[in-house]
């Protein structure tokens, strides 16, 4: 069963496990707003891409293209923090890629030498988000083919020399929490998990690289105690500039 990555409007070519990694820790309205990996897929589904056929008068069957197409992956249990992320997008469109367990990366052939994403028109979550009787939580991901027609006419791939899935993980949003005069806590977003022991003191050590509004940090006890420069709030800067100084997977939202 292939696996998906959500991608907005981006291109790859000559993937290397370093290259994806940037590329998903980088500024997220740059390029990659939300991929999926490292999720235990249980089920694909398919719905519709069916060939329509219609007669005119009493002339024979003719083909008149194919009905919308909606490929559904199950995961093996609701994720909230995913699934409040993709509510956030269901309005936006998407280039996603597959790849399967022989890492091949299957994409959309655009005419040009890179390798394009298969247009979505929306990607929805669907989800029971409390254990029902005899049963568990559960979520599915629907991934609405823009043209289903023309992603078949149009289908490409290429081969990936390593498993994406190891080279794959994405922003967790957190707040930079203000507990008392200049002493901070880094919080999950979603569930409000303390992250600061976990991230704390790298970010003290690269204070001046990695805060704005701020000229010095230090971590101790589990709180960050930042120095404010001038009037300004103490914030986390860009993905990109934490990927750059070892500080991966969160996003100040």
């Amino acid at each position: 069963m292939p696996e998906p990555i959500l991608i907005r409007v981006v291109r790859l070519v000559r993937l290397t496990g370093q290259k994806l990694k940037e590329r998903f820790w980088s500024n997220r309205e740059q390029n990659f707003l939300m991929m999926l990996q490292q999720k235990n897929w249980q089920r694909y589904a398919k719905n519709g891409g069916e060939a329509q056929i219609s007669a005119v008068g009493y002339g024979p069957n003719q083909f008149n293209g194919l009905n919308a197409q909606t490929d559904t992956f199950t995961l093996a249990g609701f994720d909230e923090v995913l699934n409040a992320q993709l509510l956030k997008a269901t309005n936006r469109e998407w280039d996603v890629y597959f790849w399967n367990k022989d890492y091949m990366l299957i994409g959309y052939n655009d005419g040009t030498d890179l390798l394009a994403g298969i247009p979505m028109s929306t990607v929805y979550p669907t989800v029971t988000q409390y254990p029902a009787s005899g049963a568990k939580s559960t979520m599915t991901i629907s991934f609405c083919h823009m043209d289903i027609e023309d992603s078949l006419l149009n289908f490409d791939f290429i081969q990936l020399g390593f498993d994406p899935k190891y080279s794959l993980r994405g922003l967790i949003g957190v707040e930079l929490v203000s507990m008392t005069s200049n002493k901070y806590k880094i919080i999950e977003k979603i569930g409000a998990y303390d992250r600061t022991p976990e991230f704390g003191q790298l970010i003290a050590d690269k204070a001046a690289e990695v805060l704005d509004n701020a000229t010095t940090a230090t971590y101790a006890d589990g709180v960050l105690t930042i120095t404010p420069k001038d009037s300004g709030t103490p914030s986390l800067k860009a993905p990109s500039i934490l990927f750059e100084n070892n500080i991966k997977y969160i996003e100040q939202v």
